[in-house]
């Protein structure tokens, strides 16, 4: 289902060369595409980049000239065409990220360390999963260790969400109605008016099969044997994780997480690790991901280093049995109640969070829910191929993003031929248009208000950008 994660980034930056980049579908990709650029960055060492100095200043916040270069490197080796503006456009957007992030302080406006924890460990699973959740293939690639790459960026993914949560106050109540949805398109130009290809939208729900009593409780004793051999025949943690752990983010360093605060990890794991003194280690302790056996090596109020071992159940076929037969029940429910919709469907049982939390709604990674039939995987295209509207598919296996094994079934909720845009079939994505001109709109009328009363230095180098113009009117004091 996914399009290749640098093309998909790079398709909105390749074609939003306006006076001002879209905000709202910037920060779409900024998290991913702020790791991309920084991952592909250490794998630059065939390519010398320039002595790092800074290119800008906003408020407190600087951009340096690597971070420019950073990721313009990482769109020219998509093959997109530098026009002699990339670098202009490029820091355009770091500028006003930096403007986010300036006033996201000034306003108070706070990100919990465990939401840094959790964008930056979605991230890099997503990377990892590149190669294949081989964890050593990964850091050999990069040059650098999980926990390496996980405190290098963690201030920079920190600084990117208080730019998101910025930018939603500022544009979170716009909307548009329809008659200005009319009026704009009636005044499109006809040579103007949009030309879509074959699209889809499609609704998903996931069911992810039981683990039994008995594969837990043999995964359990496996946890106290290793928990036995460290502590009576005096073998080493760090080996046993490196040997046994199934978190591909600690595994290769010995189970180590590194100083952590309290609130980074889910309940059950904090809840156990802030229990034990400095060398002791944890009955095995069961999460979402699985079961622990935890180990304190410090603590400081309340930050704590710790290493574990995780082991997950393994998904015996009669539970994916089970799970498959529970979904097609589910199925054939929604096909015989009309009182159960689909999406109720997702909101009642569906166990995929990341889907569930949009109704079942998939989206494409330019943050469309319409993808184009050829971005499709193409285990998912023969499965849906030749569904029409309002049909739902037989069950089909697939992995979650942590790589558990589950089922899941689609609904076409919207599919369309070739043609020229219209209102009747194509009113929300005109919508969105309007409401995305509107965004840019207010955006603008932001930084006019908010520059004059920012620091704003930028290197004389970049005087040439016309771009950057609107940001001359800094404060210079």
């Amino acid at each position: 289902m996914k399009m290749p994660l640098t093309k998909a980034l790079l398709k909105f930056i390749n074609t939003t060369r306006s006076q001002y980049m879209n905000a709202n579908i910037v920060f779409k990709h900024s998290l991913f595409f702020c790791l991309a650029c920084c991952l592909y960055a250490a794998n630059l060492c065939a390519q010398t980049l320039a002595v790092d100095e800074i290119a800008a200043v906003v408020g407190d916040k600087i951009v340096l000239i690597s971070d420019i270069e950073n990721q313009y490197n990482q769109i020219r080796a998509n093959n997109i065409t530098d026009d002699g503006t990339l670098r202009c456009q490029v820091l355009d957007q770091l500028l006003l990220d930096r403007m986010f992030q300036t006033q996201a302080e000034i306003d108070s406006v706070e990100v919990k360390e465990e939401e840094v924890e959790r964008e930056i460990d979605n991230r890099l699973r997503y990377f990892l999963g590149l190669f294949g959740g081989d964890a050593a293939k990964f850091e050999a690639y990069y040059g650098k260790t999980m926990l390496e790459i996980k405190e290098e960026y963690r201030e920079e993914v920190r600084g990117i969400l208080l730019a998101q949560r910025m930018q939603s106050q500022i544009l979170g109540n716009i909307s548009v109605t329809p008659a200005e949805v009319k009026n704009y398109f009636d005044q499109l130009p006809k040579d103007s008016i949009p030309y879509y290809n074959a699209e889809i939208e499609l609704l998903q729900l996931a069911i992810q099969p039981k683990m039994s009593r008995t594969q837990k409780d043999e995964v359990k004793q496996t946890l106290l044997q290793l928990k036995k051999r460290i502590e009576e025949e005096g073998e080493d943690f760090a080996r046993l994780a490196a040997l046994y752990s199934e978190d591909p983010g600690s595994a290769q360093q010995g189970g180590d997480l590194g100083w952590t605060n309290r609130g980074d990890f889910v309940p059950e794991f904090e809840g156990a690790a802030f229990k034990l003194k400095p060398g002791e280690m944890s009955e095995p302790i069961e999460s979402k991901f699985g079961f622990h056996l935890i180990q304190l090596l410090e603590r400081r109020g309340d930050k704590i280093h710790a290493r574990h071992i995780l082991i997950k159940p393994k998904v015996s076929e009669v539970e994916l049995q089970q799970a498959l037969t529970r979904l097609d029940s589910i199925r054939s429910a929604i096909l015989t109640d009309t009182s159960l919709t689909f999406k109720k469907a997702v909101e009642k049982f569906s166990e995929d969070e990341d889907s569930k939390a949009t109704g079942g709604l998939l989206y494409s990674p330019s943050g469309s829910s319409f993808f184009e039939m050829n971005e499709i995987d193409p285990t998912i295209y023969f499965t849906i191929d030749t569904l029409k509207e309002g049909q739902i598919s037989k069950p089909v296996p697939f992995e979650l993003r942590d790589g558990s094994k589950a089922y899941r079934i689609f609904y076409v909720q919207t599919r369309t031929k070739p043609h020229i845009a219209n209102l009747k079939d194509d009113y929300n994505r005109i919508r969105s248009i309007v409401e995305e001109n509107e965004k840019q709109r207010v955006m603008l009328k932001w930084m006019q208000r908010r520059i004059p009363k920012t620091y704003i230095h930028i290197d004389e180098r970049y005087a040439d950008c016309e771009t950057l113009q609107k940001w001359q009117t800094g404060n210079k004091q």
